[in-house]
């Protein structure tokens, strides 16, 4: 049985229930087998969220610029660090799906290290597009790149890493404003990281918080009080009323995963 996150505008306030209470059992076609890797754009189509490509898409260039232009048109409500060079939300690695948790919750490995440096002949293993478009200017001197990794457990969720400091990396987790399923995969998600100050290393600290955005943003639960008799008994649209903290003309779909790189490094 697959299971769903239903999330309010409150970031906090996530609950996980077994949605075939609600609307009935999905038929899983979009979990993965937990030892399977699978390329990146396998990744993209069974996580079920990126429904269109970049060309037949509003974003038309992958960038972090764009990516983050999904969830605010403020960048100094929410943007990438300047020493993030790419993001890659269909990074290469075990997908666990719901029901594999469910059996056996320690299937998750806790990696004890998230934060890796790597050499610019292995970018192109995380990040094969940022490497393509980007060729030698990864090569700085007196530079080092690193890989920080974070966890999507909810899907989907928008992933920024919004801060790099002495000794800390700050990492930002988005969810859509409003009332809304999410499915509960869990897999890994990775930020290219390039430090020429000495900022980093493998054992700095790793914080989090969290966004809930305007512009990606739907309807919103009725409240027990203004429910009728006839939408306690269904799940349509009679149960939801509209969010007063959505922008006009917000977008309930988004592109949250596949690879998006620092749109300098396309020049």
């Amino acid at each position: 049985m697959s299971c769903k996150k239903f999330i309010t505008t409150n970031v906090a306030a996530i609950c996980c229930v077994s949605f075939m209470t609600l609307v009935g059992c999905s038929n899983g076609s979009n979990t993965v087998a937990a030892d399977s890797e699978g390329s990146a754009s396998d990744k993209v189509q069974q996580l079920g969220d990126v429904k269109a490509s970049y060309e037949d898409s509003a974003v038309k260039i992958a960038s972090l610029e764009n990516y983050v232009a999904q969830y605010t048109d403020d960048p100094n409500e929410l943007s990438f660090d300047s020493h993030v060079l790419a993001y890659n939300g269909s990074y290469p690695g075990i997908v666990v799906p719901q029901d594999s948790l469910d059996a056996n919750p320690d299937i998750i490995a806790i990696d004890k290290s998230p934060i890796k440096e790597i050499g610019v002949s292995e970018v192109a293993k995380y990040f094969p597009n940022t490497a393509e478009v980007a060729g030698n200017r990864l090569n700085q001197e007196n530079c080092k790149l690193y890989i920080v990794e974070s966890n999507d457990g909810a899907q989907p969720t928008g992933h920024v890493l919004t801060k790099v400091s002495q000794g800390q990396v700050e990492l930002t987790e988005v969810v859509r404003g409003g009332t809304y399923p999410q499915t509960c995969m869990y897999f890994t998600v990775g930020f290219l990281v390039q430090d020429c100050e000495g900022l980093i290393d493998r054992n700095s600290k790793i914080t989090h918080k969290g966004f809930s955005s305007r512009t990606w943003c739907g309807d919103v639960w009725k409240t027990p009080d203004e429910m009728s008799v006839g939408d306690s008994l269904n799940l349509n649209r009679s149960r939801y009323k509209p969010n007063p903290d959505c922008i006009e003309n917000a977008h309930t779909e988004v592109l949250a995963y596949g690879e998006w790189f620092r749109a300098d490094l396309a020049q």
